[in-house]
């Protein structure tokens, strides 16, 4: 076996997964890279002191169920290169309970056994509260200049059912979380003098926010400032939702361990920026694998899919070797629209060029069920004044 080990870094899932790891989150032990444990006391993972008990007990090896992974068998393997991922850990974990939390608050419902605070947006019912908040977010992002492909659609009262409030994928994304935490983090300093809860949540939101724009405006290793910085604001912020379950118990505050995740994180941060090495890219190349496959025909798409996407890629590298040489070729379509549209006009170019017509139909077929996009190039009538009509392939 040639290789030598680099660096593993993923959901919580993916890690003991691939690493067939005996502590994780839904075990006893939930951290694999210290003690961290699941109930109280100073080895609890809700124990946020960097100089406590916690973090002095640092494993030095790997502990794995059997049968152990092939990938502790790589030259150079380190438990230690195995980190937790700062996308899935705040924008798809933290951010998914601290948005609705606060909000819940702001727009006063009814906490359990708490009764309600005073409401930041007027309304009779949850439903026109969350609506009044839709309005002021969307105003506030596009004041802002946050892209209409990273904002929430709107705040919907599903967001509050349950004792704990909870946001799904399903109704916004990592990017549109990271984007939303600002807006409810101002919103939520405007009212902190309201009560002990209040300030607290500031505080809290806040120093995600502070923390991820440090990380945001580094490069590829931190400096000592930054660093230092960073992991001022990310423990101020897990200090504070700590305080926040004990002050309220009953909801709608509540501690996961990947809030003991980020603790690492920023506690680990000297081997390089979190948010250099996140796992957009990823997910957001498994996305345009989906969009590219749904728009093929059911038969040919794993074929048709792989195709667009080289086609697509062959644009996009075609594009920054035309931006850092300053030459453009003369047979390079213009760039004008999405990657799929990039490959369908790359397609039919090339399909001209070389008189292939299967490369054309892999390009310019819609396949979504209907008649015009089963694997036939897309063609357009072309009335001329004087002579019959006349077809080309739309380029």
């Amino acid at each position: 076996m040639l290789g030598a080990w680099c660096e593993l870094r993923g959901d919580w899932v993916f890690l003991r997964e691939a690493l067939n790891l005996k502590h994780h989150f839904s075990a006893t032990s939930v951290c694999h890279l210290c003690g961290a444990l699941s109930g109280e006391g100073p080895m609890s993972f809700r124990n946020f002191d960097t100089a406590g008990p916690l973090l002095e007990s640092l494993v030095t090896q790997w502990a794995s169920n059997d049968p152990p992974s092939p990938l502790g068998q790589l030259p150079g393997f380190s438990i230690w290169r195995c980190m937790f991922d700062l996308m899935h850990t705040l924008d798809l974990g933290l951010a998914q309970r601290a948005v609705p939390s606060a909000l819940q608050g702001l727009l006063g419902l009814p906490a359990r056994r708490r009764g309600s605070e005073a409401t930041a947006f007027p309304g009779r019912s949850a439903a026109e509260r969350c609506k009044e908040a839709t309005r002021a977010y969307h105003a506030w992002a596009k004041r802002t200049m946050v892209p209409s492909s990273a904002r929430v659609k709107a705040i919907t009262p599903r967001w509050f059912d349950g004792r704990w409030p909870t946001i799904s994928q399903q109704h916004a994304k990592a990017a549109a979380l990271r984007a939303m935490l600002p807006w409810v983090a101002e919103l939520a300093e405007t009212r902190q003098g309201e009560s002990r809860a209040a300030l607290l949540r500031a505080r809290c939101l806040r120093g995600l926010v502070c923390m991820d724009k440090v990380y945001s405006r580094a490069p590829r290793f931190l400096s000592k400032l930054a660093e230092k910085e960073a992991m001022q604001h990310g423990v101020r912020a897990l200090r504070a939702m700590a305080e926040l379950e004990q002050l309220m118990p009953d909801g709608p505050w509540r501690l996961v361990p990947k809030a003991h995740a980020l603790l690492h994180i920023v506690r680990d941060s000297a081997m390089g920026n979190p948010r250099v090495a996140h796992c957009y890219q990823d997910e957001d190349f498994v996305g345009r694998i989906k969009r590219a496959y749904v728009s093929c025909h059911g038969k040919t798409a794993p074929l048709r899919a792989i195709q667009r996407y080289c086609l697509a890629a062959g644009v996009s590298f075609t594009a920054r070797e035309e931006l850092l040489t300053g030459r453009r070729s003369k047979r390079a379509p213009p760039l004008t629209g999405g990657p799929i549209m990039w490959a369908r006009r790359a397609g039919s170019v090339a399909a001209a060029a070389s008189g292939s017509a299967d490369l054309a139909a892999a390009a310019d077929s819609s396949g979504r069920g209907t008649k015009r996009g089963r694997g036939r190039p897309r063609v357009h009538t072309v009335k001329r004044r004087v002579g019959r009509p006349r077809t080309r392939p739309e380029l």
